[in-house]
């Protein structure tokens, strides 16, 4: 288990972001699976050791890179749900060319269980503001959960379609389905 992982020391901390950013960085150059552990800390500068008191393999490093960037692609964004999404979605946008060199990894998983994890609660926020929860034992966390499906969905068949060019137009349609779908009012576009 790395040990530093959970350590506020402030060099701790700015040592696992070198790390944290060498990770993203070579994610967008090359396929991760073809990454080690030496690239990445040949590209923080720091050694190996210092590498695993802070993660316990490459994936790992990944894994976290992408978690951090999806949580501060919503950090500054207000509590409105649909400008939540909407701010995740133009991350996913602006590093599409990184999408190649992580799918067919063995990381996939965990990088969209961590978009997932900033999805599901805005998605959760949303169905709790419809009476469809209030039916059937529905919860809005599971009918959030529902609706983060949905949205990845929209994420993944944009990616897949290289010829698209506007993902916002794409998650500002299926919020709009949302919302009419559950008897929401329209919000304004984000």
């Amino acid at each position: 288990m790395a040990a530093r992982i959970h350590s506020v020391d402030p060099r701790a901390e700015r040592v696992r972001a070198k790390l944290r950013d060498a990770a993203f960085a070579l994610a967008h150059e090359r396929p991760v699976d073809q990454l080690t552990v030496s690239d990445i800390v040949d590209r923080a500068g720091v050694s190996r050791q210092v590498f695993y008191q802070h993660f316990r393999d490459r994936d790992d490093a990944i894994a976290y890179a992408f978690a951090v960037a999806f949580a501060s692609a919503t950090a500054n964004v207000d509590s409105d749900p649909r400008t939540r999404i909407v701010a995740l979605f133009d991350l996913a946008a602006e590093h599409r060319a990184m999408y190649r060199n992580v799918v067919p990894s063995v990381v996939t998983l965990r990088v969209l269980a961590a978009f997932r994890a900033e999805l599901e609660p805005a998605c959760a926020q949303i169905a709790a503001e419809t009476s469809i929860v209030d039916r059937d034992g529905l919860t809005p966390e599971s009918v959030g959960r529902f609706l983060a499906g949905g949205f990845i969905e929209v994420l993944r068949s944009w990616m897949d379609d290289e010829d698209a060019t506007d993902l916002r137009g794409r998650v500002t349609a299926a919020l709009d389905t949302v919302e009419a779908l559950l008897g929401l009012s329209p919000a304004a576009a984000p």
